[in-house]
């Protein structure tokens, strides 16, 4: 079978299937992981864990249903963004904690960075314009 040949059958069975995005991407790495974990731990729940990883994402990959793995991949996007924001809020408390403050607005939640200066201060939220007054000790 000549190499034109094949990828043309390559190409006419992918023809309408969802392929990679990142939740694809996320959960062979997770598999990945996972799998190099259980060289260590030797665990056969870890084992069972990275091939279900792995048959789900294969799954998702030569699926059809393109709107319903969009909209996987959407809500999957949107808990990663959100982690991610977290987890650089508390990298950012930890690198300015000599010099920064940071409070929630009490009308929005927005989370506001605030200059360390010992006292009650007043503060206009950015976002809703809103002013309060921060306790900010030591």
């Amino acid at each position: 079978m000549n190499r034109n040949n094949l990828m043309a059958k390559l190409t006419a069975f992918m023809q309408g299937r969802y392929g990679p995005d990142p939740l694809y991407k996320g959960l062979v790495g997770l598999a990945m992981a996972l799998l190099v974990l259980n060289l260590f731990v030797r665990s056969s729940a870890l084992s069972l864990l990275a091939m279900a990883a792995m048959v789900f994402s294969l799954f998702r990959f030569f699926s059809k249903n393109r709107a319903g793995r969009a909209a996987e991949n959407q809500r999957y996007l949107a808990i990663k963004d959100q982690a991610k924001k977290k987890f650089l809020l508390t990298k950012n408390r930890i690198r300015f904690i000599r010099t920064h403050r940071y409070r929630a607005c009490p009308n929005c939640k927005t989370t506001l960075r605030l200059e360390k200066k010992v006292g009650i201060i007043r503060v206009k939220c950015p976002v809703c314009k809103n002013e309060f007054e921060v306790n900010i000790r030591r």
